[in-house]
């Protein structure tokens, strides 16, 4: 049986840790730079504040809706992590830390363990000891307790923010309610490659063809419709890291200024520095791309990409900060 681990709103939660009065109130973290939002805490998403706005534009929204707006501070959220793996490693010896606010924790011999209890116990220790609120989901499978967390995550009135999938009935009915956008490792092409075929929700994506799924999404999918149905093939630490790794977007609106693009390609380099370290992984070259939006056809058009090499390889935020922002220059 796994356990899967999920610190709500981390780095909301990390900031009302030092100021209690904020419980309850609406708080949004922004990127490097003070740039857009990260980061929102569950108030703050009810007043409408999107992830990824952009923090001047949603000045007066703030303002209006007295959102509480901080900078981001990543070495308080990596000593707060470490708390709570810390705390969390107790309750077993299998344990993968799978993000700076997730990890799965493996139980052998589950029958013998009241889950719910030891959920619960998870969260009063975790709380007691952080200050971070967490939901906890367990499954016979990791892509299960992915989803088991979700369903502990959404309902925590219903649920006491743990939730367990240990039967057929229970598997079947959180899949028919999960979104197969929401599932993990579908990302936007493949949901909408999915979508496109009339699946909708997970459970959909479990009925799917293994022949389809095989073509078009390869031995992963086809491992993740087997976790999904309750085969586990996915052992602690058993993904394989990326030789690529990527942040794009398109922006919300046209930029002129070189300075906002300098902005928004830190953020994203930042990004991409989290996920090296996710994986225990190193970079020695990076590549930008940039080019306009292609629907603007009344508009003369460019596109520019460029490499450039590290002088060592590195999962260093400034390291890999640093470097792309010499293209610019």
């Amino acid at each position: 049986m796994f356990a899967l681990i999920d610190c709500n709103n981390f780095y909301a939660s990390c900031q009302r840790v030092f100021d209690p009065d904020l419980i309850g109130k609406p708080i949004v973290v922004l990127s490097n730079n003070d740039g857009c939002v990260i980061a929102r805490s569950n108030e703050a998403k009810a007043v409408g504040v999107p992830m990824g706005a952009v923090a001047y534009q949603y000045q007066k929204m703030f303002d209006a809706n007295n959102v509480h707006v901080f900078s981001s501070n990543y070495a308080l959220y990596g000593d707060m992590s470490s708390r709570v793996m810390t705390l969390l490693s107790e309750f077993s010896p299998d344990m993968e830390i799978y993000s700076i606010d997730e990890a799965f924790l493996k139980f052998n011999g589950y029958k013998y363990f009241n889950l719910d209890k030891i959920g619960r116990a998870m969260i009063e220790k975790v709380t007691k000891g952080t200050g971070i609120p967490i939901s906890v989901g367990f499954a016979p499978t990791k892509a299960l307790a992915k989803v088991a967390n979700k369903v502990a995550k959404k309902f925590p009135e219903r649920t006491g923010s743990v939730h367990i999938i240990d039967d057929d009935e229970r598997r079947i009915k959180a899949l028919k309610w999960l979104p197969v956008g929401d599932v993990w490792g579908i990302g936007r092409q493949h949901s909408k490659r999915l979508n496109d075929i009339g699946v909708k929700t997970a459970y959909d994506f479990t009925q799917v063809p293994e022949v389809w799924i095989k073509k078009n999404l390869a031995i992963v999918g086809l491992r993740l419709q087997k976790e999904l149905n309750g085969i586990s093939v996915l052992e602690l630490d058993d993904i394989k890291p990326k030789k690529n790794i990527a942040t794009t977007r398109s922006f919300e609106k046209n930029y002129t200024k070189i300075d906002d693009l300098i902005e928004r390609v830190s953020t994203f380099a930042v990004t991409c520095a989290e996920k090296l370290r996710r994986q225990k992984s190193s970079c020695n070259s990076i590549m930008i791309f940039l080019h306009t939006n292609g629907h603007r056809t009344d508009l003369a058009q460019y596109s520019k990409s460029i490499v450039m090499k590290l002088p060592y390889a590195s999962n260093s935020s400034i390291d890999i900060l640093i470097t792309p922002l010499r293209a610019f220059y």
